[in-house]
């Protein structure tokens, strides 16, 4: 069953941390954090390459999680049918002192971009996250951080003492948590030179006006 999506036209863009000029390859929009049947997501890899592709995304990143992955998830990968650009990477579960945070990792052909995930959803403050990315530091890099949690902004992790370029991203699980929030960058259609973009901080954040935006009245 091939699943359809229609999505409001009209966004709100632009995150204070990430709003530069784009310049050179072509205008590209991106997800970067998607989970399927694969570990705790309701559609297959094929349907939310679908999916995305109907609402207008150039690429996506499948970002499933490490301790619920099923044993064939890149041989399943390797299957879907789609024009996006495909990034493969993992959702990978850290201890830290205040318990445990996800931070994805994405694979290009030679990079690999390392993102602190949704840091509304584990109740703390911006100094406690900022001890939980040093102990995540003293095991993988990290790159980037959401400011979104399931789509929604959290604007309160817009800190500038989060030094981070700021990603917006759904979390999709299902096909109404697609399209909520994404990226947007000038750039080849190249794996790795999207992440060296993402990491120096050259791309807007995109939210949906269909959706509550936590924080924006």
């Amino acid at each position: 069953m091939t699943l359809r999506w229609v999505f409001p036209k009209t966004v709100f863009k632009g995150s204070p941390q990430n709003i530069n000029l784009l310049k050179g390859g072509i205008h590209l929009k991106g997800q970067l954090h998607i989970h399927t049947t694969a570990s705790d997501g309701n559609l297959t890899p094929q349907q939310a390459a679908d999916i995305y592709a109907d609402l207008g995304f150039d690429f996506i990143a499948y970002t499933d999680h490490d301790h619920l992955l099923k044993p064939d998830y890149r041989k399943k990968l390797a299957t879907v049918k789609t024009d996006l650009l495909v990034f493969v990477g993992i959702e990978l579960t850290v201890s830290t002192r205040w318990g445990y945070v996800h931070v994805n990792q994405i694979e290009g052909d030679k990079e690999k971009l390392y993102v602190f995930n949704h840091p509304a959803d584990y109740g703390l403050s911006v100094k406690q996250i900022l001890e939980c990315i040093a102990d995540v530091l003293q095991q993988y890099p990290v790159d980037a951080i959401e400011n979104t949690h399931m789509g929604f902004l959290t604007p309160e992790f817009n800190d500038a003492r989060l030094i981070y370029p700021k990603i917006a991203s759904d979390d999709s699980h299902d096909l109404l948590s697609c399209g909520r929030a994404w990226i947007e960058l000038d750039c080849c259609r190249n794996k790795d030179a999207i992440i060296r973009k993402i990491k120096r901080g050259e791309f807007t954040c995109g939210y949906a006006r269909g959706y509550p935006q936590a924080g924006l009245g």
